[in-house]
């Protein structure tokens, strides 16, 4: 055994000795030493075995000085030790492959062992089947991968996979023209352009660049190679810029070249349908634009303008570019601004403004374009896409009727869901209650634009399933999001420690009822938060003393709510005048939470005096349009004679009659294109509802503009 100094001694010199002497110190030696072997390529395979062996068994522990106080500070070398093992050129491949599994995940450790001059195949295989984030996007790290570690037979093999990740790192590496010139016509344009990539494609690349439908596989074929092609010569291959700018590449997931980024934007109405789709997904926010604009001009009823609509509907905010400012992938506030000018040229319904014109167009390409599957609707949507957003997902599961229980089975697997089908899903009889509870547990946090914004709620209609089921769904998912008044009502009201929080907040509570408002006390009331341990209460309304007198509208319609109050009574006060309402969006949320705990007929006094007075009284009119469930669904030529009778009178209509057709249109996107007030007036308030149904798609920014 050799003593401490004679150990940090001999580590300071690795390459100098015995090979059996290195063993000794890599079993015997601490931190420092272990870190020195590691790094001197002179080490023999022995010792790294050994070293290995140690990290295996002591973790984050490895290489601590048994000498040492317990409570002496130590900075665990574990992972370091890793990183340089996995790039030695005399580590073994058990030691580089058990190193890989320890850090699958990681690109480094992905990259490293993919380029080492010894790489196994399982090493090799998992960095060709790292993702890249679209077709187009370049995965720059496979011109990295030495076809001599490719066994030939392997090779031939992967140039028939199903995989296109497999057929296109063949594509680019390979050195076998018979297969260059089969995968020059593979269906996948990554494929074709891996070909266009491959140095010894002379005639491929050359029939590529003439007639390839792909315009980036063109593009490629005709242009000069990139110089990121091959292993770096001599050195440490993972200290080279070759591997760094490759790691780069796979921790984003691939590269949108100069190249295929110039072919996309450039190729405008002549660009094939499946680039289309994919160009509106990947291209930064000015090109998107250019390339918008040369669609529109070109007419707007191409194949490209299809494959646009629904590209730009997949398209999600890129990780960490939520700046507004920044201008990157993710700016989708943005890119809405910029694409709803040039689409206002298109031909559409006249009643549709900006957002709500894009709203319709982008839902149109995702029913129509072949190169869109259900996964990929599914899983851009969870990452927060434009037709993640009701008023977009909610026009094409109205159309293509299969299509929302399907992507309801795929987001049980995944870890977040989009609003949006938790509420298409909780009105929809062919989804169980079961979905419904998974969906409701897994909905994404809204991103925050504003206080209490009704947009950032989840609506759910509590007459559409069972009150228990209301329950159950609304604390899962008031634990992440904002649900609307009229479901967190309902569940308020079923518990006596609910009702007493929000009776103790609501002297505090100023203007419209919001479900914000409501969240807060449920979230700081854990115990109101169980079902299980509910207070029951009578469900029956009745009079409370508090209710006695004038109450502003959202405690009338908390006290409607909580049955604090009868709807009769309140019809009574409302016709002799002794009570009266702000707007009447607060109070029909009231209304319709006791109605799904009392039953409709608890509120019917309620909806007759809404049908009565709503020709003079505006909050009459908005309570009249939000009860329609508990009656009959309003005609769109009702609806614009009554705005038609405000609109003409002195008053005018006020803002809260917009916010109820907004609401209208929310719960059912495409409902108010087919009205038409005949007054200029009427006509206004009607596009005014429709532009604060929308406003939100992409951001808040340019509700100015939808107006």
């Amino acid at each position: 055994m050799l003593d401490r100094a004679t150990i940090e001694r001999l580590s300071q010199a690795p390459e100098k000795n015995a090979p059996m002497l290195n063993v000794a110190l890599a079993e015997e030696g601490h931190a420092e030493v272990l870190l020195a072997l590691a790094r001197c390529h002179a080490v023999g395979p022995e010792a790294l075995a050994v070293i290995g062996a140690r990290i295996e068994a002591a973790g984050a522990a490895v290489g601590r000085d048994p000498e040492a106080r317990p409570d002496e500070p130590f900075e665990p070398i574990h992972d370091e030790l890793d990183r340089l093992l996995i790039a030695q050129p005399n580590a073994s491949d058990g030691l580089r492959d058990a190193i890989l599994a320890r850090h699958a995940a990681d690109p480094f450790f992905v990259l490293a062992a993919a380029c080492h001059p010894n790489a196994t195949l399982p090493a090799i295989e998992r960095a060709v089947m790292w993702p890249a984030s679209s077709r187009v996007h370049d995965r720059l790290w496979l011109a990295l991968l030495d076809p001599a570690r490719l066994p030939p037979l392997v090779a031939e093999e992967w140039a028939q996979d199903p995989s296109p990740y497999r057929r296109e790192a063949v594509a680019k590496i390979t050195r076998d023209l018979p297969v260059i010139e089969a995968l020059s016509h593979d269906p996948d344009r990554r494929v074709r352009r891996a070909v266009a990539s491959n140095r010894l494609a002379g005639a491929a690349r050359a029939r590529l660049a003439a007639g390839d439908g792909a315009a980036e596989v063109r593009a490629r074929a005709a242009g000069a190679l990139s110089t990121h092609e091959g292993m770096p010569e001599g050195g440490n291959v993972v200290e080279s810029a070759k591997f760094a700018a490759a790691l780069r590449a796979l921790r984003s997931h691939g590269v949108l070249a100069p190249d295929v980024r110039g072919a996309l934007s450039g190729a405008g109405k002549d660009l094939d349908e499946e680039g289309a789709v994919l160009a509106a997904r990947v291209l930064p926010r000015s090109d998107v634009a250019v390339l918008l604009e040369h669609i529109v001009n070109g007419g707007g009823e191409t194949q490209a303008a299809r494959g646009f609509s629904a590209g730009l509907a997949l398209r999600a905010p890129s990780p960490g570019a939520e700046d507004e400012s920044d201008g990157g992938d993710g700016d989708l506030v943005g890119v809405v601004y910029d694409v709803v000018k040039p689409l206002a040229r298109l031909p559409a319904n006249a009643a549709l403004t900006g957002k709500a014109r894009l709203a319709a167009w982008m839902a149109d390409g995702l029913c129509a374009s072949p190169h869109v599957s259900v996964d990929a609707i599914a899983e851009q949507t969870s990452r927060g896409s434009l037709g993640g957003d009701r008023m977009v997902l909610a026009r094409v599961t109205a159309r293509k009727r299969p299509l929302l229980p399907e992507l309801c089975e795929i987001a049980r697997r995944q870890d977040v869901v989009p609003a949006a089908l938790l509420e298409l899903a909780w009105a929809d009889p062919a989804v169980s209650d079961a979905v419904v509870a998974e969906l409701a547990a897994r909905i994404q946090k809204p991103r925050k634009r504003a206080e209490d914004l009704p947009e950032d709620e989840v609506d759910l209609d509590p007459m559409c399933r069972s009150i228990e089921m209301l329950e159950r769904t609304v604390l899962a998912a008031v634990l992440r999001a904002n649900l609307s008044p009229r479901a967190a009502l309902a569940t308020i009201a079923l518990d006596a420690r609910r009702v007493r929080y929000v009776l103790t907040a609501m002297p505090l509570w100023k203007g419209r009822l919001s479900g914000g408002k409501l969240a807060r006390v449920l979230r700081q009331n854990a115990g109101a938060l169980t079902a299980a341990q509910a207070e029951t209460r009578a469900r029956a309304s009745r009079i409370e003393g508090w209710t006695e007198r004038v109450l502003p509208e959202i405690e009338l319609s908390i006290a409607i709510a909580v049955g604090h109050v009868t709807g009769a009574e309140v019809a009574r006060r409302l016709a002799v005048g002794r009570q009266h309402l702000d707007d009447g969006i607060s109070f029909a949320a009231g209304a319709l939470a006791r109605a799904a705990i009392e039953g409709p007929q608890s509120v019917a006094p309620l909806l007759e005096w809404a049908a009565k007075s709503r020709a003079t009284v505006p909050a009459a009119l908005a309570s009249w349009l939000l009860l329609e469930q508990l009656d009959r669904e309003r005609a769109p030529s009702l609806i614009a004679s009554a705005i038609d009778n405000l609109a003409t009178s002195k008053a005018g209509v006020p803002s809260s009659v917009c916010d109820a057709l907004a609401a209208l249109e929310h719960r059912k996107p495409g409902r108010l294109e087919g009205m038409s007030p005949g007054s200029p007036r009427g006509r206004a308030t009607l596009a005014s509802g429709i532009a604060r149904a929308y406003r939100a798609i992409g951001g808040m920014r340019d509700e100015r503009q939808d107006g």
